[in-house]
């Protein structure tokens, strides 16, 4: 039996590199931004950083959880593949980002106060573009830790 990404990433052995990983991954993309919409993600995310020291690594582990579940059935469909070119096919990016951004909504609604909370719910309507554009390093860094 083929052990899921899920009981990969959330192994308590292995969650605490996963999601010093992903907030690694979230800076990386963060500072890559260009253009008004860039420095406006840019400076919004900055403010929630400063707001609460390590909020942002709160927000990653508490969205591991969901993140890994929606991703589940895309890792055995990948059968093998590198994920992160698997998750961004144009076939399915689309899907994949929809699917990681109702993880986020869903979080994003039950916390009332949170800092990144605020910034999420200012720059959700950009979201999808900015997700899509972070599946072949979210997948390359996931896999690192499920292979």
């Amino acid at each position: 039996m083929t052990t899921s990404l899920s009981a990969r990433l959330l192994d308590p052995t292995t969650r605490p590199q996963v999601v010093d990983a992903l907030v690694q991954l979230i800076e990386t993309e963060v500072a890559s931004k260009k253009g008004i919409s860039g420095t406006v993600l840019k400076t919004a995310f900055a403010g929630a950083k400063k707001a609460s020291e390590g909020t942002v690594k709160r927000s990653v582990n508490a969205l591991l959880p969901g993140v890994a579940s929606a991703l589940d059935p895309h890792w055995a469909a990948a059968d093998g593949r590198a994920f992160g070119a698997y998750l961004a096919d144009p076939a399915r990016a689309h899907q994949v980002a929809d699917e990681l951004l109702a993880v986020a909504d869903a979080k994003a609604a039950a916390v009332e106060g949170n800092p990144l909370g605020k910034v999420y719910r200012s720059l959700r309507g950009k979201g999808k573009e900015h997700v899509v554009e972070a599946l072949p390093g979210l997948g390359s860094t996931l896999e690192r830790f499920a292979r």
